[in-house]
C-alpha cells in the first residue's frame, strides 16, 4: 500500500517592499558639500584675481590701543583655532577613530568666516579696521555681487583675526548656551523648549552686547557703520541692537543643536546616519558634512539674509567713522571722492570693469559722477498712439 503524500503546490507569498528609510543626514551633508564647493570656488577666484591686494589704511593712524589689540588678535586667533581643532577633532579621532559632535561643530565653525561679510551684498554697512594685515576680501569675487568695490577698495576681512575668532567665540558661546539650557531645565522643569529658547536667547543677547559692543568694537576691530538702534551712538563703535537680537537667536540655535542629542549622541541633522552604508571614516565624513551644512544654513537664514535689508537701507555713517580712514576701507569718504552710504545716497553697483568705468555715484561734493568709460543710457522717448 502506497504511503506517498500527494505533492501540494506551494503557495506564493507576496513580497512586501521594505519601507523606505529616511536619511536626512544625506540632505544636510549634500548641502554642506555644495557650500564648501561654493566657498572653494569663490576663494580661489579671489586669490587668483585682481581683488587679492591690500586695502590701505589711508591718512588716518589708529591709536596705539587699537594697534596693540589688533596685533594680539592676529598673533593668537589662528593658534587658538588650531588648539581647538586638536582638542575636539584630532584627539578624539586618534583615540577612537570617531568624529564627535563637538569635533564636527568645530570644523563647521571654521567655515563661518566666509559668511561674515555677505550681508554687505547690496551695500556696505559693516567694515573692518584696514590696519590689520589684509588682502581685501572675497566679496567682489562672488558672482552677482552688487555692492561697490574695486581692487584696493573693498570690504576688508583680516584673515589672521576673523577665521580663528569665529571658531573661538562660537565655541565659547555654545558652551555658555548649553550650560544655560541645562540650568534652566533644572531650575524650571516645566518650562518647555520654547521657554528654554527664550532664556538662552536672553543670555546670548547679553553675551553679544558685552563681547561686541563693550569689548571688541571700542578696541577698534570692526564697525557697524550702517546699523540702527545703536548704543554708543555717534561714535565709531556704535553698536546696533538688531545685531545682538539676531546673534542671540543664532547662538541659541547652535546651543540647541549641540544640547538636544538622541540616544546615540547625534544631533537632529544626523538622523538616518545608521541607514547609510559606509565605512567608519565615511560615516564620520557624512556626519561632519551634515553639521557643516546645518551650521551654515542657520547662519545664512538667521543672520546673513535679514541683514541684507540693513545693507540696502544703511543709515548715514556718522562723522566719527567717516573721520577715520582705517574704517572706510577705501569705499567712501575722505579722498575717495565717494559719498558714504545713507538714505540720500543711491546704491552703487560693483565695479566689474577692473577700475575703469562702472556705476555712476554721488561724490563727496554732492554731485553725480560718471566714471571714465561709463556710458549712461540715452533717453528713449515714449511712443505715442498705436
Amino acid at each position: 500500500m502506497s504511503t506517498e503524500i500527494p505533492h501540494r503546490r506551494a503557495r506564493s507569498v507576496p513580497v512586501v517592499p521594505e519601507p523606505r528609510r529616511l536619511r536626512p543626514v544625506l540632505w544636510w551633508a549634500s548641502f554642506g558639500a555644495l557650500w564648501l564647493t561654493f566657498m572653494g570656488f569663490v576663494l580661489i577666484r579671489w586669490i587668483t584675481g585682481p581683488y587679492f591686494v591690500q586695502v590701505p589704511v589711508g591718512p588716518s593712524d589708529p591709536p596705539m590701543y587699537m594697534k596693540v589689540f589688533l596685533t594680539v588678535l592676529q598673533f593668537t586667533m589662528i593658534p587658538a583655532m588650531l588648539a581647538l581643532l586638536w582638542w575636539f577633532v584630532v584627539r578624539p579621532w586618534l583615540r577612537e577613530r570617531k568624529v564627535t559632535v563637538d569635533g564636527a561643530l568645530t570644523l563647521a565653525f571654521c567655515t563661518l568666516f566666509f559668511q561674515d561679510p555677505l550681508s554687505n551684498y547690496f551695500g556696505p554697512w559693516i567694515t573692518y579696521n584696514s590696519w590689520s594685515v589684509n588682502r581685501g576680501s572675497w566679496v567682489n569675487s562672488i558672482p552677482g555681487w552688487l555692492s561697490y568695490g574695486a581692487p584696493g577698495a573693498t570690504v576688508v576681512e583680516p584673515p589672521l583675526t576673523i577665521i580663528g575668532l569665529y571658531v573661538v567665540i562660537m565655541t565659547v558661546a555654545v558652551r555658555i548656551g548649553v550650560a544655560t539650557i541645562r540650568w534652566s531645565a533644572s531650575r524650571w522643569p516645566r518650562l518647555g523648549r520654547l521657554g528654554l529658547f527664550g532664556v538662552c536667547w536672553v543670555a546670548m543677547f547679553v553675551f553679544d552686547v558685552i563681547f561686541e559692543g563693550v569689548i571688541f568694537m571700542p578696541l577698534g576691530v570692526w564697525t557697524y557703520a550702517g546699523g540702527y538702534f545703536s548704543i554708543f551712538p555717534n561714535t565709531y563703535h556704535a553698536f546696533p541692537l538688531h545685531e545682538a537680537f539676531l546673534v542671540g537667536i543664532l547662538l541659541t540655535s547652535y546651543s540647541f543643536l549641540r544640547h538636544f542629542l538622541d540616544d546615540r549622541g547625534r544631533t537632529v541633522v544626523e538622523r538616518g546616519s545608521e541607514n547609510v552604508t559606509a565605512s567608519a571614516a565615511g560615516h564620520g565624513v557624512i556626519r561632519a558634512l551634515a553639521i557643516v551644512g546645518a551650521v551654515n544654513a542657520i547662519f545664512l537664514g538667521i543672520y546673513t539674509l535679514p541683514h541684507l535689508v540693513v545693507g540696502a537701507h544703511s543709515r548715514q555713517w556718522n562723522d566719527d567713522i567717516q573721520q577715520r580712514s582705517y574704517f572706510l576701507d577705501g569705499l567712501c569718504g575722505g579722498n575717495t571722492g565717494r559719498s558714504c552710504p545713507g538714505p540720500a545716497i543711491p546704491l552703487v553697483r560693483n565695479d566689474n570693469s577692473g577700475g575703469t568705468g562702472g556705476s555712476a555715484y554721488v561724490g563727496t561734493d554732492g554731485q553725480l559722477h560718471v566714471p571714465a568709460g561709463t556710458h549712461l543710457p540715452p533717453p528713449v522717448p515714449i511712443a505715442e498712439g498705436e
